[in-house]
């Protein structure tokens, strides 16, 4: 005989001591009911973050077109044999489509975020959308303007998955209006990115404060070392494509022409970070300008965008020639009578050729019996050993300023002796000017004199020099450079500081950069030991 279950409660129990155990088990099940709650309510942790400034609206990209077929006579060549005379028919054939390249991501980065408008309609959006089809209006303007035979194209990628090689990829690029902040990941990729020769375009997408400020700030925390600064106007970007020195402009809804305003941060003299802190997205999408925002607008913004991938495309060999490892010198430096390399070190661009000394001094050993010492000696115009170096070398791209110390050590050294050979980094201005007038401040009695082909320093070398031949991009400016354009400051009529506004140490370098202005390899080392020669006979 079967046994009854014991029931906890028996269904015949008394109903006061069903409604006791009830009373004791709600404390629990209302405890319950609360956490569950709190897991399913919203946590701020996790909510979007709420932005102030409306999110960009654009069109969606419309779909690509094949390309046209065209209408031509020829020869069927499938037709099947015919006794008689070959006949002719007109045929349509496709001419062959360009060749297909995708040359940019466009990364994704940031969270999602929200905006009430005024009706109070709350819209969700991914901050690194911007404007939803930039990208693809970017690559059409250049496909359009450059018309070079490719078809370049983009996608987009995400910064954190990493894996971005500057060899199939050279250009990164990220719009935003809105503050960021780069994980871990996203630092360490796009480190490595800049490092191994790649460029990443920044814009704020409509002119927004808030985006460039948080540009520059998380860039300090991927290149600590390296700043932003403004590029001159005759830097290659205003003038990869188009010759751009004034932009049409719009902020709180007024229209202005202005020069442009763009800031990058260099590896050697390529511009590796670029940003651009006037808004192009809307010119580029063909929507309208937001009157709360600071835009680059029309044709301006257009060629400011064709002029900058240009650049980018034209620099990828010079930036896979920075990147390379160069041969370092372990040993140390010779003792006695030996050519030593000093590079004067300064609060500006001053190493912008990496291993520099190896190629000169090589060069030197190569082509004179002038003993050498490879190791290379970075050297401030305070230090009293400047002695030992019978002549410096010094160069850059940017603006500086000499301390009251510093002209005074570069006077010393010249007075007792010693030469001071320096030359406009890639060709630009910013030095050009700067170094003229701190010169001028540490001599202000002497005067910078342009020197004669025939002057000793080129005719009684090592290699005696009669015309030189310049970079393309420097005959582009000037087609009748066919001489040595060198300056000389004199001191009791002697040669102190030999000064060319053109670049002399890439072609020393055998730099692959593309846009210097400057001498050709081979002219710029003749140069550089006709003035080696020079400087240790003198």
């Amino acid at each position: 005989m079967m046994k009854r279950l014991n029931m906890t409660t028996p269904i015949d129990a008394p109903r006061s001591a069903r409604r006791a155990r009830l009373a004791r088990a709600l404390p629990l099940v209302l405890f319950l009911l609360s956490t569950f709650s709190i897991l399913l309510s919203p946590s701020p942790a996790f909510a979007q973050r709420r932005v102030m400034f409306p999110p960009a609206e654009a069109k969606p990209p419309p779909p690509v077109k094949s390309p046209p077929r065209m209408e031509s006579s020829g020869e069927d060549t499938n037709l099947p044999p015919d006794p008689g005379p070959t006949q002719r028919k007109t045929t349509n054939r496709t001419p062959p489509p360009p060749t297909n390249l995708t040359v940019m991501f466009k990364l994704e980065y940031g969270e999602t975020l929200s905006y009430v408008h005024p009706d109070g309609t709350v819209q969700k959006f991914e901050q690194w959308k911007s404007f939803a089809d930039d990208g693809y209006r970017l690559m059409t303007g250049v496909n359009e303007r450059l018309k070079d035979g490719n078809n370049y194209q983009y996608t987009t990628k995400p910064l954190k998955s990493g894996g971005f090689d500057p060899v199939d990829i050279p250009l990164l690029f990220m719009a935003g209006d809105y503050d960021f902040t780069f994980s871990e990941q996203e630092v360490t990729n796009l480190r490595k990115f800049i490092l191994d020769g790649g460029t990443i375009l920044f814009n704020a997408a409509r002119g927004r404060d808030e985006f460039s400020i948080a540009v520059a700030r998380e860039m300090r925390r991927v290149l600590p070392q390296k700043t932003f600064m403004r590029l001159s106007l005759d830097h290659p970007i205003f003038n990869a494509r188009y010759r751009v020195q004034q932009v049409m402009v719009m902020a709180n809804g007024v229209r202005r022409s202005q020069a442009p305003e763009v800031y990058s941060i260099d590896i050697g003299t390529r511009a590796a970070a670029i940003l651009v802190p006037g808004g192009m997205g809307a010119a580029w999408s063909s929507v309208a300008y937001h009157p709360q925002g600071k835009h680059i607008v029309g044709e301006s913004a257009i060629r400011m965008g064709v002029n900058i991938v240009a650049y980018v495309l034209g620099s990828t060999e010079y930036g896979r020639f920075l990147a390379q490892d160069f041969p370092v010198y372990t040993g140390k430096s010779r003792p006695g009578d030996v050519l030593r390399y000093g590079l004067v070190q300064y609060s500006g661009s001053w190493d912008v050729n990496p291993a520099l000394q190896n190629s000169l001094m090589q060069g030197l050993h190569d082509n004179t019996t002038v003993p050498v010492d490879y190791a290379p000696h970075e050297v401030v115009l305070e230090d009293p050993q400047l002695g030992n170096f019978p002549v410096l070398f010094m160069t850059g791209h940017y603006d500086f300023k000499f301390t009251e110390a510093e002209r005074q050590g570069l006077k010393q050294y010249l007075n007792r002796g010693g030469m001071l050979v320096a030359s406009a980094a890639a060709g630009l201005k910013p030095f050009d000017i700067a170094f003229r007038r701190e010169l001028k401040l540490a001599f202000p009695n002497a005067e910078l004199i342009k020197l004669p082909p025939s002057h000793p320093v080129f005719t009684g070398g090592w290699n005696p020099l009669d015309k030189v031949t310049y970079t393309s991009t420097a005959l582009r400016d000037n087609p009748n450079l066919e001489y040595p354009e060198f300056f000389g400051l004199f001191v009791d009529d002697r040669l102190v500081v030999l000064y060319t506004p053109f670049d002399l140490m890439s072609g020393v370098n055998r730099e692959s950069n593309g846009y210097a202005k400057g001498l050709t390899n081979e002219d710029a080392l003749r140069v550089a030991i006709n003035v080696i020669i020079y400087a240790m006979s003198h």
